[in-house]
């Protein structure tokens, strides 16, 4: 499928089992993105499939803040898998133990999702209990899903000139503007060195066919703006419309605008030395 030497790592996959009376989803589960789990082993099969050697790994809301499948997978297969947490950032005496978080195994990011419910709330309780300073101190990236919310990633940036933010699928949670108009309002981010950006769930935001030449559009106007160390490729595979090959196969043969070294970078060299994840460089299916 293209350059031997690039590899791959998607910057997030959503895994998840079915609610059990062992192991329930909470009672105001929002409805999943498929009606059959996506597991850890149909995310191999997927992943070799397409080229990809690693993935970030996260559950999904309707499955509650359950890390334990992620965490349990990513110690079981660091080369491949890598952990991003749902942590109670508004609880102070679950910060105070978030110093030792970098020594759970297989932990690599925490996530917020801020797109639902009284956001302001949520992130004022945040800053309140000290999450984000505490996760500045001890160096622990933190990826924020807050579409269209740039005033907020402004703030982070500002207030905690520190931390590492991830903006989750490029801020972006509809096809109504086209995506090269989509993703403008990210790129007065880019001078702040803290704020990189996963380019994930790209094609749910296109009404175009493979190969997806809005998809490169946008992938080239953040990259300008914020280098390609900061630019990640992800998939969001569990809602993807189109083949996971396909997207795959965009960021490794269809962004000729970009030279070698930078299409490397996108596809899986920077968002391993971004979050600290050397493994995924050394093992698994290169492309």
């Amino acid at each position: 499928m293209g350059s031997s030497d690039l590899i791959v790592v998607d910057a997030q996959i959503h895994v998840w089992k079915a609610s059990t009376p062992e192991r329930p989803w909470p009672a105001d589960a929002i409805e999943p993105q498929r009606a059959e789990p996506l597991e850890v082993p149909e995310v191999l099969r997927r992943m070799d499939a397409a080229g990809v050697s690693g993935a970030l790994i996260l559950g999904p809301t309707w499955e509650g803040s359950r890390n334990d499948y992620v965490l349990e997978t990513a110690a079981a297969q660091p080369a491949r898998f890598g952990g991003i947490c749902r942590f109670p950032a508004s609880d102070p005496a679950e910060v105070e133990q978030l110093a030792h978080w970098r020594e759970v195994e297989g932990m690599r990011a925490i996530r917020l999702s801020l797109n639902r419910g009284d956001v302001d709330s949520m992130v004022a309780d945040a800053v309140d209990s000290g999450f984000f300073a505490t996760a500045q101190a001890c160096g622990i990236p933190i990826c924020v899903y807050a579409p269209g919310r740039y005033a907020l990633y402004q703030r982070l940036a500002e207030d905690f000139p520190g931390l590492k933010v991830t903006v989750d699928h490029a801020a972006v949670d509809s096809d109504e503007l086209p995506l090269p108009e989509a993703v403008k309002p990210l790129l007065a981010l880019a001078r702040h060195p803290g704020i990189a950006v996963k380019v994930s769930a790209l094609p749910c935001f296109v009404r175009e066919t493979y190969p997806f030449p809005s998809i490169a559009e946008a992938v080239y106007r953040l990259v300008e703006a914020f280098g390609p160390e900061r630019v990640f490729f992800g998939s969001d595979l569990s809602r993807l419309p189109v083949p996971y090959p396909q997207l795959v196969d965009v960021f490794v043969n269809h962004l000729p605008r970009l030279d070698h070294e930078e299409r490397a970078l996108v596809a899986g060299r920077a968002l391993a030395a971004w979050i600290g994840w050397p493994e995924v460089l050394g093992g698994g299916t290169a492309s």
